[in-house]
């Protein structure tokens, strides 16, 4: 996405909030006006105090008139007579810069506020809409981009928005003050008019090489910055490996390239911008400079009076300021424009079809049809190839074979975490492409041989299987997963936090928190992923029982990685490079001559 594209889709953002908008720059306004107002007194007070001034050296009465014109139009004229009335007018114009003052400090106040508050509503709709572009992307975007990539997109970068939006808002201050003042100028002095043209064609032009240079380093140093929260990512949740084999060192050794690398990456921005402000310093005191050769030619040729060159100068030093910011927020816009552009990419890709052809059906019965099946991770290699079955409903089935064989991928297309390449999969008769995500996966419960438990309580955990489920049906869900005894033996009982991926916990009883999660699901269809081949022989047996009370009734699938679990399985299906090489009961299939499936059973029990 080019610069302009994604400042102009960041400008949509900003007229969600048009009134917002308008308010802070209607405020802008009349800040600027302010300005212009007190520029105006100030020099005709200048005047009069060079009249005054002069009238009191040579000893003549104070007797002098006190105008202040718009275009030789009149506003106020008054008639000075004596030292009172000329203390009188002073103290009047100091009173006027003081009420105009407070004036526009309530409109401050009231830009500083709107502004901030549209920037605040944009980055919480950037976060909203960032999180919900995750939770919908398909599982396969998570396969090939690293966590911490992605964690960088929804923190780093929305951090780096931030100061986008707040350089938009400055650099459209600026560019109002500029341009009051300039026509202001245009009213004084056409060949001033020409100049202050100049004067913003060179700083445009500064900006924008500047800012070609920034936009090009930033985005490297955008991805060395995503590369150090996907190696902390990555390090910090195998924190216990790293310690098993003593590589802190070296993990310290690898975090520093990276920070070095940033470092260097950043160093060049710093670099670009460190010239960029003595180069429009330069400028201006160059524009300064001729300026005051210009304006001091006119007065001294007659051309322009004491008040108009007053009023000139303080324009020209109020304008310089917004002039100058225009020209560095330019420049550092550029910085920032690519974190958003990163953004967009990210709300910009492809997410999971949530809807389907088929949304208003019965509650699923739970048979289960693979018809001629194939996929593939990458076309390189095939992961199921012209698979075929039919599972009826409450029938348990297992899946085994060797490592890669394709159990975890069967499982994975059932809910739709991947789509097949060719064949169809169908519930009930209906195929599962045309069926509403949400509704086919409120029918389905997964319970992983890696639990994963959120932070939060036991009773949090248990309930997100069912959101709104009363706590009468948590524990009846957790005394069906025997763990409702465990649960009231902790001092805060079903309050428990379990920590971060319920480290709080054993595997046994976190295993039996993730069956309680998915009895209260209530599924037709489950999918166990060999759940007690990491616990003890006492957890392995309260697990299995939880398992069996589970899979009643259900339309289970179970990936089997030691065989003594699937005994009493209605049918096993073998697995051999994709393909289905054998079916049939345990007993069937041991009484066969020779097989995949008895050829694993007794490397297992010959051990």
């Amino acid at each position: 996405m080019t610069p302009l594209g994604v400042f102009t889709r960041l400008l949509k953002y900003f007229l969600r909030h048009k009134w917002r908008v308008v308010a802070g720059l209607f405020s802008v306004g009349m800040m600027s006006l302010s300005d212009v107002l007190t520029s105006a007194l100030m020099a005709t007070l200048i005047e009069f105090f060079q009249t005054v001034g002069k009238l009191v050296s040579d000893h003549a009465p104070i007797v002098v008139p006190f105008d202040i014109t718009v275009r030789d139009h009149p506003i106020v004229s008054l008639q000075v007579n004596g030292y009172s009335d000329a203390m009188w007018v002073i103290g009047k114009v100091a009173l006027a810069v003081l009420i105009i003052t407070l004036f526009k400090a309530c409109f401050v106040y009231v830009r500083e506020y709107v502004m901030s508050s549209a920037q605040q509503k944009i980055l919480m709709k950037f976060r909203n809409e960032l999180f919900g572009t995750v939770v919908q992307l398909p599982v396969r975007f998570f396969d090939t981009n690293k966590t911490g990539y992605t964690m960088s997109r929804v923190t780093n970068d929305v951090n780096n928005v931030e100061q986008t939006l707040s350089l938009l808002v400055e650099m459209s201050q600026n560019a109002i003050f500029a341009l009051v003042f300039a026509t202001v100028l245009i009213f004084t002095d056409w060949r001033l008019t020409l100049f202050t043209i100049f004067v913003f064609v060179i700083f445009g032009e500064i900006s924008r090489r500047f800012g070609d240079r920034i936009r090009k380093f930033s985005k490297d140093l955008t991805n060395t910055i995503a590369e150090i929260s996907a190696f902390l990512q990555e390090k910090i949740s195998s924190i216990r490996i790293i310690k098993s084999f003593t590589r802190e060192e070296f993990e310290k050794k690898e975090f520093q390239k990276k920070v070095e690398s940033n470092y260097h990456h950043a160093m060049k921005i710093v670099r670009v911008m460190a010239l960029l402000s003595p180069t429009n310093e330069l400028f201006n005191t160059l524009v300064t400079s001729v300026i005051v050769l210009f304006t001091g030619y006119l007065f001294i040729q007659g051309s322009m009076t004491l008040k108009d060159l007053s009023f000139f100068l303080f324009i020209m030093i109020n304008m310089a300021k917004p002039v100058k910011g225009l020209g560095e927020s330019g420049a550092r816009v550029q910085k920032s424009l690519v974190s958003a552009g990163l953004i967009f990419e990210m709300l910009d890709l492809d997410v999971e079809q949530t809807t389907g052809n088929i949304t208003e059906m019965p509650r699923l019965l739970g048979q289960v049809e693979f018809r001629n099946v194939s996929f593939s991770y990458n076309r390189e290699h095939q992961a199921l190839n012209n698979v075929s079955m039919v599972v009826d409903p409450g029938k348990k089935i297992a899946l085994v074979g060797p490592s890669g064989s394709g159990k975890s991928t069967m499982v994975n297309l059932i809910p739709r975490f991947y789509d097949v390449v060719k064949g169809t999969i169908t519930i009930d008769g209906m195929d599962i492409q045309t069926m509403d995500l949400a509704f086919l996966r409120s029918h389905i419960a997964i319970v992983p041989q890696e639990v994963v438990l959120f932070s939060g309580s036991i009773r949090d955990n248990i309930g997100y299987g069912r959101l709104g489920a009363t706590e009468s049906e948590i524990i009846a869900a957790a005394q069906s997963a025997n763990a409702n005894e465990f649960i009231e033996r902790l001092e805060c009982g079903y309050d428990t936090e379990v920590g971060e991926r319920g480290v709080q916990l054993s595997g046994g009883q976190r295993q039996r928190i993730a069956i309680a999660r998915a009895i209260i699901r209530d599924p037709k269809i489950l999918l166990l992923d060999e759940a007690t081949s990491a616990l003890d022989t006492e957890s392995e047996l309260m697990v299995q029982e939880a398992l069996d009370r589970l899979m009643r009734g259900r339309t289970s699938f179970v990936i089997a990685h030691r065989l003594s679990t699937i005994l009493h399985c209605d049918q096993i299906f073998v697995l051999d490079h994709g393909s289905i090489v054998e079916r049939g009961t345990h007993e069937a299939l041991l009484n066969k001559d020779s097989g995949l499936y008895k050829r694993l059973y007794t490397l297992q029990f010959s051990a």
